[in-house]
């Protein structure tokens, strides 16, 4: 049985999950109040337009050929209270919430390789994908913890 059609699936749902990414930080952007905010939202919305540029060049054998490796967990945004993005948002806000963002779709995709764990192909790309995720959301905790963290 061929698993290609699903493979589509997955690469376009993780496309969409980008794009949505992309269009919140872009209208926040537009909406911030603080000049932090809005170079930090830009910032996040290039970002995330870089993971979906990445998504529609990639094929089945970037996936087959990846190594899972254990990726650094800070656990920054797993304890601390969850923010609401608004017009005044400030830099430690904005961070925070874009790092549970990444965190939530790390959950979302490691929840998905469970699912498909009979399935070894699509598993690994929703592996691969949870990785990406744990990269992004790691980038964004050690930029907390420098910024954040040693401020205060």
């Amino acid at each position: 049985m061929s698993t290609e059609p699903l493979y589509q699936e997955i690469i376009q749902f993780a496309i969409d999950k980008e794009q949505e990414a992309i269009d919140l930080y872009s209208r926040m952007a537009a909406q911030t109040e603080r000049a932090s905010g809005k170079i930090l939202f830009q910032e996040l919305a290039d970002m995330e337009r870089g993971h979906k540029a990445k998504l529609e060049r990639l094929d089945r054998k970037y996936f087959e050929s990846q190594k899972l490796k254990p990726i650094q967990d800070l656990k920054i945004a797993d304890y601390l209270v969850d923010t609401e993005l608004r017009p005044d948002s400030t830099y430690q806000d904005i961070l925070l919430f874009a790092a549970k963002r990444e965190k939530a779709a790390f959950n979302l995709y490691n929840d998905l390789a469970r699912v498909y764990a009979a399935v070894e192909d699509v598993k690994k790309i929703f592996e691969v994908l949870a990785q990406e995720e744990a990269t992004h959301k790691l980038k964004l905790e050690r930029e907390y913890d420098e910024n954040i963290f040693k401020e205060n």
